[in-house]
């Protein structure tokens, strides 16, 4: 596989290769509370989200959400969610996003993004749809999903690998006092129902 230098990348305008569109409010007096659906927020923290609540989803998973209230946080949402007003969302033309392909995608946007906005200079629809990205790109001129795909997957399994090598040094570094197998220990029995 191309490392991420040796593949080609081109400079895109978001607005052409994705839609750029907002998400539907709940507002806080319709959520129910105790559900499953999450609520995305314009937080730029734990993916946006709030919680989780009862409401019917009103916006598809597999997109990638934008703040466009503060600082325009971007994150992958892997599901169908209910939102908060100032959530725009980018989505793919032809396809949903995998979670491989969204988290590549949210790493290249706010990093081409930078520090460029602000409180006071907001990344509105219209701003997102403008903005300039470099994307790695396939022989026919598009955004090269495979790669992205592959190239998280074998991010992923290298973190695991050496997360695995830290794991095991830390456990071979630990202690263990002889403790009885079960058999080995004297059972008494006891009555539940009192």
């Amino acid at each position: 596989m191309k490392k991420l230098s040796e593949k080609e990348w081109s400079p895109k305008i978001i607005g052409e290769l994705f839609i750029v569109g907002g998400s539907i409010t709940t507002r806080p007096q319709a959520l129910i509370p105790s559900g499953n659906i999450p609520r995305i927020t314009c937080a730029s923290v734990q993916n946006g989200l709030d919680t989780c609540y009862q409401n019917v989803a009103t916006e598809k998973g597999g997109v990638l959400t934008v703040d466009s209230a503060t600082v325009g946080t971007i994150f992958y949402q892997p599901f169908d969610f209910i939102a908060t007003d100032h959530v725009e969302k980018i989505q793919a033309k032809e396809r949903i996003f995998s979670e491989s392909q969204g988290l590549f995608l949210q790493t290249v946007i706010t990093n081409s993004v930078g520090t460029k906005y602000q409180y006071g200079y907001k990344f509105s629809q219209k701003r997102i749809k403008r903005q300039k990205v470099n994307l790695p790109m396939n022989d026919m001129g598009k955004p090269d999903y495979d790669y992205m795909e592959e190239y998280v997957s074998n991010l992923r399994i290298d973190l695991l690998k050496k997360y695995h090598a830290f794991a095991i040094k830390q456990i071979s570094k630990l202690e263990y006092k002889d403790i009885p197998k079960l058999d080995e220990k004297e059972w008494t029995p006891i009555n539940l129902v009192v």
